[in-house]
């Protein structure tokens, strides 16, 4: 019976993490060494005093070691110092669930979770009071790990499975998290350099970076007239951009309606997997910005009367 009774405290003690070991010991002994000693500098101060449950996205040692041997890369521009608060959220996690229903009305398939981060730094954060900058997770079909898009559009993989830790789970992953600028810097990152070009030569490039929160919908290269003229298209833009609390595809759900800048309204709908607003599909989504998230889109938002005038 003794011998039952301790067998059975000892799988208590399990089940309710006694044992659980500190997030530096146990990031050392599961070999991110890397990330451990970042943490132990001023700059993890925030993340080992933080009282509540944590994910902690944690780069592999060989990512950290490439980027400070070769400098920055390539979606990296001289401003993107690692943060460890952009790796972890104190969103609760769920254990070995990586999914949940898809953003679909009619076809089951993986899904998507935005996760708001520690990073309130206003170098990289201009969001409505109480958000932080955000990271978007998205599974991947047939059981693959996830992925995690972060800022300038950059996307880095999940490597590993959960590990758990005394106040929460390390998540392993490829790289270090980019971290978000403004609208301006981020756009020829997504292949949106018409785009830029006409809000640059208008002057609305200045409102779009600085205001608290949008959602910005970037019409892909492909699907700008030729002939829109700068002042036309810089109005249409207007319909592009949704104002307030940032809008992630996992946040899109069937039949919801957003107001624009422009005083226009554009509606969500899903379709096959492909989900679409206003009409336009979604190509390339969650791009995280300084003051939200852009979407490429595959269509410029245009009434019939701007048609006529270019027919």
């Amino acid at each position: 019976m003794a011998g039952k009774f301790g067998l059975f405290i000892l799988l208590a003690l399990f089940a309710t993490g006694s044992f659980a070991q500190s997030l530096l010991t146990v990031l050392r002994e599961e070999g991110f060494t890397e990330f451990a000693t970042l943490l132990e500098g001023s700059a993890g101060a925030n993340v080992l005093s933080f009282n509540e449950p944590l994910i902690v996205y944690a780069p592999t040692n060989a990512a950290l070691i490439r980027r400070r041997l070769h400098g920055v890369f390539p979606r990296d521009i001289g401003l993107n110092d690692l943060k460890p608060e952009y790796q972890c959220t104190p969103k609760p996690f769920h254990g070995d669930k990586r999914r949940r229903d898809a953003v679909c009305s009619d076809v089951p398939g993986p899904g998507a979770e935005d996760l708001m981060t520690l990073l309130d730094d206003p170098e990289f954060v201009n969001l409505p009071v109480g958000h932080n900058a955000s990271i978007v997770q998205k599974n991947m079909p047939n059981g693959a790990l996830p992925v995690v898009h972060t800022g300038l559009g950059d996307v880095v993989q999940v490597a590993g499975l959960d590990i758990p830790y005394d106040n929460g789970i390390i998540r392993p992953v490829s790289g270090a998290f980019t971290l978000p600028q403004i609208l301006s810097v981020t756009l020829p990152f997504l292949g949106a350099d018409k785009t830029l070009g006409v809000l640059q030569r208008t002057g609305f490039i200045k409102d779009l970076d600085t205001r608290t929160g949008i959602t910005f919908l970037v019409p892909d290269n492909r699907a700008i007239p030729s002939n829109l003229p700068d002042d036309v298209f810089a109005e249409i833009l207007r319909r592009h951009v949704i104002l307030g609390t940032p809008i992630f595809t996992s946040d899109l759900k069937h039949g919801d309606s957003f107001k624009t800048l422009a005083g226009t309204t554009v509606t969500v709908t899903v379709q096959c997997g492909d989900v679409f607003i206003g009409g336009a599909r979604i190509l390339t989504g969650d791009a995280i910005i300084k003051n939200g998230v852009a979407h490429t889109v595959d269509k410029v938002f245009m009434l019939a009367s701007t048609l006529l005038c270019l027919v």
